[in-house]
C-alpha cells in the first residue's frame, strides 16, 4: 500500500477549533479523568468535559414512597459523587435525601467563615470528610472527625481526631485525647 492509497484504518480527522485562541483541541487525561483541552496550554488553559453532561444512572425505583415536593416517583440514582436518592422528575424537580451526619456527631460551628457548621459527607469512594454547608461560598474541609475543642496554641476554633490524640488542622499541634478539658 502506498502513502497516497486509501487505509482502511484511517479515517478523516474532523478539527475542533479552541474558542480562545483558534488553536486545535485534543483530547488529554487527568487524574480526574478524560477531558478535552487546548493544545497550545500552558498558554491557553481552555478545557471542557469529554461527555456533554455528567451522567446520572438509576439503580432502583422505589415503588413505595413518593417525592415530598412533586409526588413523583423516588429513585435510588448513581452520578458523579456516588450513590444518592432522587426525584424522577428531575430537572422540574431538584429533590434529594440529604445524608444524615454521622449518629455520635454534632454539626458545629464553621471555624472559616463563622456562618457555616461542618457536617459529615461522603466522596464517590465512600470515604467521609467534614465540610462547611456554605459551599461554594466556604470551601473548608477536614478529613477527620472534628472535635468542638479549641487549640491552646493558636485558639482555632476545632481540633479533629488523630489517632488516639486531638491535632489542630490550622497549626498541627497535637494533645493527648485525655488532657482534652475544653
Amino acid at each position: 500500500m502506498t502513502a497516497d492509497q486509501d487505509n482502511p484504518f484511517d479515517t478523516p480527522k474532523s478539527k475542533e477549533l479552541c474558542p480562545k485562541c483558534s488553536a486545535e483541541l485534543t483530547i488529554k487525561s487527568s487524574k480526574s479523568g478524560t477531558f478535552i483541552g487546548c493544545t497550545t496550554y500552558p498558554t491557553c488553559d481552555y478545557t471542557r468535559p469529554l461527555s456533554p453532561s455528567s451522567e446520572v444512572h438509576v439503580v432502583k425505583m422505589l415503588d413505595d414512597v413518593c417525592c415530598p415536593e412533586c409526588e413523583g416517583d423516588l429513585a435510588v440514582k448513581t452520578g458523579k459523587y456516588g450513590m444518592f436518592i432522587g426525584c424522577m422528575n428531575y430537572p422540574d424537580c431538584t429533590f434529594t435525601v440529604k445524608q444524615n451526619d454521622d449518629n455520635d456527631y454534632e454539626p458545629m460551628p464553621c471555624p472559616s467563615c463563622g456562618n457555616g457548621e461542618l457536617h459529615m459527607r461522603s466522596n464517590k469512594k465512600g470515604h467521609s470528610f467534614y465540610a462547611c454547608d456554605q459551599y461554594p461560598k466556604c470551601d473548608y474541609l477536614v478529613n477527620q472527625k472534628p472535635v468542638y475543642t479549641s487549640c491552646v496554641q493558636c485558639d482555632w476554633s476545632i481540633m479533629v481526631e488523630h489517632d488516639k490524640q486531638l491535632q489542630c488542622p490550622n497549626c498541627h499541634h497535637t494533645i493527648d485525647r485525655e488532657s482534652d478539658d475544653n
